[in-house]
């Protein structure tokens, strides 16, 4: 699944996700948080945290998916953002993000041949010590800003850790 996609119809360029890389259903993210720490990465910063879980093509694969393939899922909840233009805002900057990073990702999937779901959580209020609003312009650059690094991280520790393919260690 290439991360820029076109339209039959039109010949333009789409970015969206499609269907086949979100985590929809609480039973999959729920599945992601329960991964054993020796097929997961969990990584944090100051606003935003990553859990990203891989099943290899030996093992049962769930969903309909196939190896290779990357599931994103992003999740912001009302104790952090009250309101729910706050909330969509850090889900879609963080969509952005992964949109960026999803061809690398699939990169890493396929040579270890494997399916990788990763969930990014807004862990913080958008607010200050004292309690008040901060400036958007401020969260939104903080939440790209992690957003991207926690991107980084999880790739870099994902390589690291998965069983690369032969052909993909001779490149």
């Amino acid at each position: 699944m290439a991360a820029v996609e076109f339209d039959v119809a039109t010949g333009a360029k789409r970015y969206g996700f499609a269907s086949l890389r979100r985590l929809k259903t609480p039973a999959e993210f729920s599945a992601l948080l329960r991964a054993p720490r020796e097929r997961s990465i969990r990584a944090e910063r100051q606003m935003l945290s990553i859990n990203a879980a891989w099943v290899t093509a030996g093992a049962s694969s769930t969903g309909g998916t196939k190896s290779g393939d990357v599931r994103f899922g992003v999740t912001a909840g009302k104790r952090n953002a009250r309101r729910s233009v706050d909330r969509t805002l850090v889900k879609r900057i963080v969509r952005e993000a992964c949109r960026h990073r999803a061809a690398a990702f699939e990169d890493c999937a396929a040579q270890a041949s494997a399916r990788i779901d990763i969930a990014l959580r807004l862990k913080a209020p958008l607010l200050n010590e004292h309690g008040a609003p901060v400036a958007m312009r401020v969260w939104r650059r903080q939440i790209r800003a992690d957003a991207d690094s926690l991107l980084d991280e999880a790739l870099t520790r994902l390589r690291a850790r998965l069983p690369m393919s032969s052909t993909s260690r001779t490149n």
